[in-house]
């Protein structure tokens, strides 16, 4: 009789204790069910700032037609470009590709847009024209992610365009494939070499011109 009673108040104790657990499995499904639908609502929101911050599409500039294209593999993407003109000859264009993926990468993207728009802002005063030389800019760049220490690099391209005598001033920032150029019928790399915006203190970037053709394009893109 007392192997019975304690057998039957075993399964008794048993199924008290599968049904706490089920319930604690249940709440904690719950929970994280409720974290992912607001990690998606927080990314979606992020999506959006993004793609508020790229400029616009089939935009013509001086002259020059820009256009652009970014798929992300998540919500947030590390690729960011941005193009706009610097003084009435001048058209600053630039491509980076951030390392990692997510909202870490995403960040350094808003640093970037940020930083270019306030180096666009001290041009315009008159207190710094560390925009109008790629080389300068991409060392700019890399003060502030080496600052920032988020723990991130940045692999860019920035070029200059000179309406007046057709020439492409750039540099690169470790950035690969190399953007390609077409003028007629000829189709090929850019040359150049450059280490990565954010992995050593001081860098030194060089600087490459190319007068183009009256009628060219330019393809920059990431290995993404």
């Amino acid at each position: 009789v007392d192997h019975v009673i304690h057998g039957i108040l075993d399964k008794i104790r048993l199924a008290k204790l599968n049904k706490r657990l089920q319930q604690e499995l249940e709440d904690g499904n719950n929970k994280l069910r409720e974290g992912i639908r607001e990690l998606r609502v927080d990314q979606k929101a992020g999506l959006q700032v993004q793609l508020r911050m790229l400029p616009d599409t089939n935009k013509v500039i001086q002259g020059i037609k820009f256009d652009h294209s970014v798929r992300p593999s998540l919500y947030l993407s590390g690729d960011f470009l941005d193009y706009f003109s610097i003084d009435s000859d001048r058209t600053l264009f630039y491509f980076a590709d951030v390392s990692g993926h997510g909202a870490s990468s995403a960040f350094v993207t808003v640093l970037l847009k940020n930083l270019t728009m306030r180096l666009k802002r001290n041009f315009k005063r008159g207190s710094s024209d560390e925009i109008t030389c790629p080389a300068r800019f991409l060392k700019r760049v890399n003060q502030e992610i080496i600052t920032s220490d988020l723990d991130k690099h940045i692999t860019i391209f920035a070029g200059i365009l000179d309406r007046t005598n057709r020439e492409l001033t750039y540099s690169i920032g470790g950035h690969f494939p190399l953007p390609i150029v077409l003028e007629g019928a000829s189709v090929e790399y850019l040359e150049g070499r450059g280490v990565a915006v954010g992995l050593f203190q001081d860098p030194e970037f060089n600087v490459y011109h190319r007068i183009l053709n009256p009628h060219f394009n330019i393809t920059v893109f990431s290995d993404g």
